[in-house]
């Protein structure tokens, strides 16, 4: 038994049907997100407007398995087929208030022993690269989904429990730096942004030097998750695969493109080779719900193509430093609770992992104290760093 509470770093929030259509002004409110009911089990169909949402095509709430449900798969404890039960026994979503209430989650909180959370979207994150297609609604949807947040959450600047994340798209400058100040002025902690080019740029490009300037003037961390990205239509369609599947509907080489580790890996990499925390050296990057498999060897590429480019016309916007270096010091990881957490520490510095558990969803734990039994061979300061001192130093909190 821990003789303190932990902090989470990756817990998730089951929206309701009106979470964009609630706050948003009268003459957007047909061509957002929204819900179609017309099934006679009452489930729902996703909608942007006229057309059908591609990531979540059905209700996020309406199809869910239990927490912890594939923690035994993802341990090697059990087989495919016994795995592919969860999805034929859901639960319900009005018996579990904690999925859905900031009260009700705080007392599970309590119960869980955890301090504070990081709480994050589970249908947000996979609306914003499609929206992009319809910019005259992408600021008014997300400005929605921001007052929804606060109203239902908050961002944490007042109880110090729940952290939400300000959702804010890069497809405009401008208007990203607006939308950001208003949720600045709100008491916001923490900023979400998709991974992935925008509008045929590199989220580094100096085009975007504003919007950063903020970020850091204001000592927000920006919060990555696995999402809708676009990285499908980019790649796997070119292997003829489909360019804009739902998500229950991956081929595997689709999942190895949409949700594996090539959104993260490209993402950084281009933030890193374009020097955007050389420019912005108070910058700071929580990777969630990635895992950390792939930081190793990603990281070790980095470096081998660092010292191939050592021409100076390949820096468009200056040279960094070291890669490696330059992830230790501007990046936290959030480690699926089956990696090898003790080698990762010692690869990167305990001061780079931050604890999360993925509650509610089926892939992550049911119990975020879970996540220690991967890390029994571990000093007890070390343990301490990852499950709650890390994430204080990041959310302002005292450790």
């Amino acid at each position: 038994m821990l003789d303190y509470r932990i902090i989470d770093c990756d817990n998730h929030y089951y929206e309701p049907d009106d979470c964009f259509t609630r706050h948003i002004e009268a003459q957007y409110r047909p061509h957002t997100v929204w819900v179609k009911r017309e099934h006679k089990d009452g489930h729902g169909i996703m909608m942007l407007g006229d057309e059908r949402l591609s990531f979540f095509s059905v209700g996020v709430g309406d199809y869910v398995g239990p927490p912890g449900a594939m923690r035994d798969f993802f341990k090697g404890r059990e087989s495919s087929e016994a795995q592919a039960q969860v999805n034929m026994h859901p639960i319900q979503i009005e018996d579990h208030p904690a999925f859905t209430q900031r009260a009700a989650r705080e007392q599970l909180l309590d119960e869980q022993q955890v301090e504070a959370s990081v709480m994050l979207p589970t249908l947000g994150v996979g609306v914003e690269w499609q929206l992009r297609r319809h910019p005259e609604v992408l600021y008014p949807s997300l400005r929605a989904f921001n007052r929804w947040q606060q109203e239902e959450w908050g961002w944490g600047s007042d109880r110090g429990r729940i952290f939400c994340a300000g959702m804010v798209s890069l497809l405009d400058v401008e208007q990203a730096v607006v939308e950001l100040e208003r949720l600045i002025a709100e008491g916001l902690k923490l900023v979400y942004i998709t991974t992935g080019p925008v509008d045929g740029k590199t989220p580094a490009d100096s085009h975007f030097d504003p919007f950063w300037a903020r970020v850091q003037e204001a000592g927000l961390p920006v919060v990555f998750h696995i999402g809708e990205g676009g990285f499908n239509q980019m790649y796997a369609s070119q292997w003829g695969e489909a360019a804009t599947p739902a998500s229950h509907r991956f081929s595997a080489f689709n999942s190895y493109i949409g949700i594996g580790e090539r959104p993260i890996t490209d993402t950084v990499a281009s933030l890193i080779f374009c020097n955007l925390c050389g420019r912005f050296p108070g910058l700071r990057f929580m990777i969630v719900e990635y895992g950390s498999a792939w930081v190793e060897h990603f990281l070790s590429v980095l470096d081998k193509t660092y010292r191939l480019g050592h021409v100076q016309s390949r820096w468009r916007f200056g040279k960094p430093g070291r890669p490696s270096e330059v992830f230790r010091r501007h990046f936290s990881v959030v480690p699926f609770h089956e990696d090898d957490i003790p080698k990762l520490s010692s690869l990167l510095g305990a001061q780079c992992l931050i604890n999360g558990s993925d509650f509610p969803h089926p892939e992550g734990l049911e119990w975020p104290m879970q996540m220690l039994e991967s890390m029994t061979e571990m000093e007890a300061p070390t343990v301490r760093s990852i499950m709650r001192e890390n994430a204080c130093e990041l959310l302002g909190l005292s450790p």
